[in-house]
C-alpha cells in the first residue's frame, strides 16, 4: 500500500505534468484559436431577424392590422364580414365609416386604384365608427378600361322576334355591304340602306320612307327584289337608323316641273323635252332635266325617278353637257342595293370620337345576338360579354362632340356619370368617350346616378369636395 508521501509526490507530479502541458502546448501539435467574436454577433442578428419575421407572420395569420391601415384615405375590408370602409378622417382620432360597395369607395377616396387593407372584426371594432356613406345600388365593381367595347353593338331582329341588343369584342354576325332591308312599322314602309361613303368614314345606314302611293312603293321593292310582303319590325329598332328623305319625287328639288327647257346639251335637243322629265342613254345612264341645267342621276335614283317622277324616255346617243350637281339627298345610295328577305335583321353601331356614329348593316347573327330564341316580339333583351361593358356619350346624331356620359356594366344597366372628375375616380381617365345615339341608350335599363355628392349622401346641387369648381349638377348637364 503506498505512503502519505507517495501519494503526495504522485499529485505534485501530476500537477507539474498538467501546468507543463498548459504552458508548452501538444509538442507539434496545433494551438487552438480562440473564437471570433464577430461570428457570435453575426448569429445574433440572424436569430433577431428571424424572431422579428416570426413576429410579424404570427401578426398577419392573427389578422392584425399594419400600422397605416388608420390613415385617411384608407379602403378597409372586414376580413370576418366582407364589409367595406373607408377613412375619410385619419390622426389621432380616425374614424371608420362604412360604404356599400367598391365604387362608392372609389368616389369618396377619388381614387381608381384602390389597394384594401384585409382587417379582422375586433380590430375594427376598436375604432370609432361614423355615419355609413356611399351609394346604395351603384356597382361592386365596374369594367375596367381595357375591357370597354366602344364599337360593334349589335341590334337584331326578325320576324315575329323581339329586339336582341348584344355587346360583344367581336360581334357574332355577318356583316352586309351593298344591300338593303324592306321593312314596317304602324302600316308604315321603310327602306333600310347605306348611304355612299363620306371622305374616310363608311357609309350610314338610313331608313327612307317608302312612297306613298302604293302601287309605287311596290313597284320600287319589286326592282330591289323584294317579295310581296316586308318584314315587321318594333319601332325602338327602326328608330336605331337615322330618319332619312323620303323617296319622294319632291326630294330630287325639282321646282319648274313642266316648263320649257331653257338650255342646251350636246347629242340630243332639250326643246322637245320639259323639265323634270328622265332621260336614259342608250349605255343605260339617266339623266334629269333639272331647272337650271342637266343632271345625271345614279342607278338607284334613276330607278326611282322611273317609278315616282316620269318614266325615262329612251335616247339612241348619250347626253354631253355641264351638269349641275344632283338635287336629290346624298344619303340615298349610289347603287340598286341587294335584297335582304330571309334571316335575321341587324344593325351594328360605329360610334365615334369626335364624329357622328354611323350604324351599318348586318344578318345572321348566332349566340349572343341572335334574337330567335328567347326574345318575343314587342320586348327586348340586353347581353354583355362577360367582364366588358362601355363608357360612351349619349346624345344626338349631330352632336358629335356633346352628350351625357354613361357607363354600361356586364349586367347591362347604364349608369349617369354627374361631375367632370368622376371619370377620373373610377379608372377612365385616360379614355375618350364616344358618342353613342340615345336610341340605343334606350334599351339598357337605368341604375343610380354616380356621383361624388351621391357618394357622399349630399344634395346633387351641394359644392362638390374641391371648392371653387363647378357644381356636379351642372356639370352633368
Amino acid at each position: 500500500m503506498a505512503t502519505k508521501k507517495d501519494l503526495v509526490e504522485a499529485h505534485a507530479f501530476s500537477r507539474r505534468r498538467l501546468v507543463t502541458a498548459f504552458v508548452s502546448g501538444a509538442p507539434g501539435g496545433r494551438e487552438v484559436e480562440p473564437v471570433r467574436p464577430g461570428r457570435v454577433l453575426i448569429g445574433g442578428v440572424a436569430l433577431s431577424v428571424l424572431l422579428l419575421a416570426g413576429a410579424a407572420i404570427a401578426g398577419f395569420l392573427l389578422g392584425r392590422p399594419p400600422a397605416q391601415w388608420l390613415e385617411a384615405g384608407s379602403f378597409i375590408i372586414s376580413k370576418d364580414t366582407g364589409e367595406q370602409y373607408v377613412v375619410m378622417r385619419g390622426g389621432d382620432d380616425p374614424q371608420l365609416q362604412r360604404v356599400p360597395n367598391f365604387v362608392s369607395a372609389q368616389l369618396l377616396l377619388e381614387r381608381a386604384d384602390l389597394t384594401p387593407y384585409t382587417v379582422r372584426d375586433k380590430y375594427i371594432r376598436t375604432v370609432q365608427l361614423g355615419e355609413d356613406l356611399g351609394i346604395e345600388g351603384a356597382p361592386a365593381g365596374l369594367p375596367s378600361s381595357d375591357e370597354l367595347v366602344d364599337d360593334g353593338w349589335t341590334a337584331c331582329t326578325a320576324d315575329g322576334a323581339g329586339i336582341k341588343v348584344a355587346i360583344q369584342k367581336q360581334p357574332s354576325v355577318e356583316d352586309l355591304t351593298g344591300s338593303a332591308f324592306l321593312v314596317s312599322s304602324d302600316d308604315q314602309e321603310w327602306l333600310i340602306a347605306t348611304a355612299p361613303p363620306d371622305g374616310t368614314q363608311q357609309g350610314r345606314a338610313y331608313r327612307f320612307p317608302m312612297p306613298a302611293d302604293e302601287t309605287s312603293a311596290s313597284t320600287v321593292g319589286n326592282k330591289l327584289g323584294f317579295g310581296a310582303s316586308s318584314t315587321e319590325v318594333d319601332e325602338e329598332w327602326l328608330n336605331l337608323f337615322p330618319l332619312g328623305e323620303a323617296l319622294e319625287q319632291d326630294s330630287f328639288g325639282v321646282t319648274r316641273t313642266g316648263e320649257p327647257v331653257d338650255y342646251a346639251a350636246t347629242g340630243v335637243e332639250l326643246a322637245q323635252y320639259s323639265i323634270g322629265d328622265l332621260l336614259q342613254s342608250s349605255t343605260g345612264d339617266y339623266y334629269l332635266l333639272g331647272d337650271e341645267q342637266v343632271e345625271p342621276l345614279e342607278d338607284f335614283t334613276g330607278m326611282l325617278y322611273d317609278v315616282v317622277g316620269s318614266p325615262a324616255v329612251q335616247l339612241d346617243g348619250d347626253v354631253r353637257a355641264d351638269f349641275a350637281d344632283a338635287g336629290y339627298p346624298a344619303e340615298w345610295p349610289v347603287g340598286l342595293p341587294a335584297a335582304v328577305e330571309n334571316g335575321a335583321l341587324c344593325g351594328v353601331l360605329h360610334p365615334g370620337v369626335g364624329a357622328d356614329p354611323a350604324v351599318s348593316l348586318a344578318t345572321n347573327p348566332t349566340g349572343a345576338a341572335d334574337p330567335a330564341d328567347d326574345v318575343s316580339s314587342g320586348r327586348h333583351d340586353v347581353d354583355v360579354e362577360p367582364s366588358a361593358g362601355a363608357y360612351v356619350l349619349s346624345g344626338s346624331d349631330a352632336s358629335a362632340d356633346s352628350g351625357t356620359p354613361y357607363v354600361i356594366d356586364t349586367k347591362g344597366e347604364k349608369y349617369a356619370l354627374r361631375g367632370t372628375q368622376v371619370p377620373e375616380y373610377i379608372g377612365y381617365a385616360d379614355v375618350e368617350p364616344p358618342l353613342v345615339p340615345s336610341s340605343w341608350l334606350s334599351f339598357f335599363e337605368p341604375g343610380v346616378t354616380l356621383s361624388t355628392n351621391m357618394a357622399r349622401r349630399l344634395p346633387a346641387d351641394a359644392p362638390p369636395a374641391d371648392a371653387g369648381s363647378e357644381s356636379e349638377e351642372d356639370a352633368g348637364s
